[in-house]
């Protein structure tokens, strides 16, 4: 589905984004990975898979405030910057895994399914994943926003 089209739906909002909502949407992400790290000590996996999940809306989060929109809906997030980014292959698969972890998040938090250690840890893993191959999107050598 077309941005238009997403905006057009109110699943997209246009919003004119500052660069410390950008910036702050990564920070929140990196806060949500060292979280999802903490739970999977204590074998907490469903959790530590949900929070590597919010650490991966947040760092996609940051690329749909670059792009001066705002999400209404999580695929819909998801669908839009894969469009906008579609020359870039290696977030492209990301996103891929990405929406795929948000079904299986749903899951855990709406219908109490379990979650595997190695599942969790592959969310942690694809987690920061992310938010490197989103940095290299976003910032400059300097950490600078482009």
């Amino acid at each position: 589905m077309k941005i238009k089209a997403l905006i057009e739906k109110g699943l997209l909002i246009k919003n004119k984004s500052s660069k410390h909502e950008i910036s702050g949407s990564i920070t929140i992400a990196e806060k949500f990975i060292e979280k999802a790290k903490g739970n999977q000590k204590i074998e907490y996996f469903d959790v530590a898979f949900s929070l590597a999940y919010q650490s991966i809306f947040h760092s996609i989060r940051a690329l749909l405030f670059k792009n001066n929109l705002k999400e209404r809906s999580h695929s819909a997030m998801i669908t839009a910057v894969k469009e906008i980014y579609k020359e870039k292959n290696n977030l492209t698969e990301l996103l891929q895994t990405a929406d795929s972890y948000r079904i299986t998040r749903h899951a855990i938090q709406y219908i109490g399914a379990g979650c595997t250690k190695e599942d969790s840890q592959e969310a942690i893993k694809d987690a920061e994943k992310l938010i490197d191959e989103i940095e290299l999107i976003l910032y400059s050598k300097n950490k600078k926003i482009n």
